[in-house]
């Protein structure tokens, strides 16, 4: 359809939403057809330097892995390749897949194209759902697809935080239609290139096959086949009930989300392309022969404020856990001490701290807290841990309305959570910024992190075992990084930073006899001899 026409892949608001995913993130890209979204990552990924390696699924599960093994030739995924070529079953090379992504140093990012076809897919989501729920890594995770409720579905029990990127982040600028609009050689003013840019709701793919009809009439007919196959699939029915509707009441929820496809148009308070109330595309319409004034006007709510699409909502005031040694918190100008929170809501509270996005589901926090619990008892225990952690940690809690939302403590459906853009945990921090300078820390940032290491996480319950796995991963990781930075100041004949480092490390872990063993021989190096034999019998008595 569009003739050979040269667009240019490059998205600048995909690419800066991008350039926020983390090693070790999750990102989910959802948009209808013609946005260039693969181009765009592809693109994207090109200019980050590091390996790419990609699964298409628009064949199936199988024929995707079989040909991700050929490209990949063994070069970064060697373990997937040979299950693959050994004929072993999905669940196995899904497994090798996790374990080439967890291979230090890699720092790989996966992309997985049309993610949603394999979401309808039982063994294809049971795929999407061991990627995304892998232990952590330094590998990048990206998920294309057109539906934004499935990706969301294979990505619910994610074990990282998941970046949700949409249409506004897919469109082209203006300038960029007006580039298109020069490939193919078609000229107006710019008045009416806007009008065909928001025709194609921003759509690249979309506004560069209309931009064709101008010179083949003909194209007409495979240019509305392939919105109605392509870009709208089973959205046809949804979006004419819209169309139709008269009087009845219209769920956000449901327009919210097909906005964030690129099936519709936001009010303008919403989206840069929007005039006074939601619309459907004129392209749309026409292609679904919907009446054309639904084109210009559908029903939207009276008040701008019942919007539940928000491009910037009003925030609550964010509350800090300090999580590292004895637990403080602190909420809109107050200071909460750990002591003063109920023993189980205090325990929900680190609990959540160690989960993904500090979700949990109802279960799971269950059989972390109560183990002992029958289900009735452990939940009615849950419900009011909740509640007590609510009252506790949002001074305005006992004042606000019945019914009214808690920006803090969620508990919707099945899934207990902290608040990700609210709530933030120290121990998540160091987390974050141990995966950031893993390799090679500047001096700076290694003082940073020694300087709000203030204790051991959870220390409030010594002897919960998921506080144990949690601590000790943190633990592990910092002291790696330590020793790293002490040989390399030993090395460089800096005994005084690797003294100081070493020391430093010995408080954090006293019962390690290695990181004492290492600070007595410093000390001797140094010509510290009294110090060295301290260390030196503290050492031999842990060991």
């Amino acid at each position: 359809m569009s003739n050979g026409a040269r667009i240019s892949a490059e998205r600048p608001r995909l690419e800066h939403e991008l350039d926020r995913l983390e090693a070790g993130g999750l990102a989910i890209i959802a948009g209808s057809a013609g946005y260039g979204k693969s181009s765009s990552v592809a693109s994207w990924g090109t200019r980050s330097g590091g390996p790419t390696r990609w699964i298409r699924a628009a064949r199936g599960l199988a024929d995707a892995l079989a040909l991700a093994a050929d490209e990949d030739a063994g070069g970064w995924l060697p373990r997937m390749s040979r299950a693959v070529r050994r004929g072993q079953t999905a669940l196995t090379c899904t497994a090798a897949l996790n374990v080439d992504l967890a291979t230090p140093h890699s720092a790989l990012t996966l992309v997985i194209d049309d993610a949603d076809g394999l979401a309808a897919d039982p063994e294809g989501l049971a795929f999407l759902r061991l990627i995304a729920e892998r232990g952590p890594d330094t590998s990048r995770v990206i998920l294309i697809g057109r539906r934004s409720a499935s990706l969301r579905l294979a990505t619910a029990r994610s074990k990282r935080g998941v970046l949700e990127i949409g249409a506004q982040a897919l469109r082209i600028s203006p300038q960029q239609t007006r580039q298109i609009a020069e490939a193919r050689g078609w000229s107006g003013t710019p008045a009416r290139l806007e009008e065909a840019r928001r025709a194609a709701a921003g759509n690249g793919g979309m506004l560069a096959a209309w931009l064709s009809r101008e010179a083949d009439a003909s194209l007409q007919g495979d240019l509305n086949d392939f919105i109605c196959r392509d870009v709208v699939a089973g959205s046809a029915p949804l979006l004419r009930r819209l169309a139709h509707v008269t009087g009845e009441q219209i769920d956000l929820k449901v327009l919210s989300s097909l906005w964030g496809e690129g099936l519709l148009l936001a009010p303008a308070s919403h989206d840069e392309l929007g005039g006074e109330s939601w619309a459907i595309p004129e392209m749309i319409a026409a292609a679904l022969s919907l009446p054309p004034s639904i084109a210009r006007h559908a029903a939207a709510p009276s008040e701008p404020s019942t919007y539940e699409v928000q491009i910037r909502p009003q925030r609550e005031g964010c509350v800090f856990i300090h999580d590292l040694g004895p637990l403080v918190v602190e909420a809109n100008g107050i200071t909460i001490a750990g002591s003063s929170i109920r023993p189980r809501s205090l325990a929900l509270l680190i609990y959540l701290g160690t989960r993904p996005r500090h979700s949990a589901t109802r279960e799971e926090a269950i059989d972390a807290l109560w183990p002992d619990a029958d289900q009735q008892a452990g939940l009615n225990s849950l419900n009011q841990a909740i509640y007590h952690l609510r009252r506790a940690i949002d001074p305005g809690y006992d004042a606000a309305p019945e019914g009214s939302a808690t920006p803090y403590v969620r508990h919707e459906a099945e899934i207990v959570s902290m608040n990700p853009e609210l709530v933030q945990y120290d121990s998540a921090r160091l987390g974050a910024q141990l995966n950031k300078i893993r390799i090679r820390p500047r001096a700076e940032e290694l003082d940073e992190l020694l300087d709000n290491y203030h204790g051991p996480f959870g220390a409030e319950l010594p002897f919960e075992p998921w506080v144990d796995r949690y601590r000790s991963t943190l633990e592990v990781g910092l002291l790696a990084v330590i020793e790293r930075a002490i040989s390399a100041a030993h090395a460089a004949g800096d005994y005084d930073r690797a003294i100081n480092l070493a020391a430093r490390a010995a408080r954090i872990d006293p019962e390690d006899g290695g990181l004492l063993e290492s600070l007595a021989m410093l000390l001797a190096e140094d010509g510290a001899l009294t110090g060295a034999r301290r260390a030196a019998r503290r050492a031999v008595t842990v060991l």
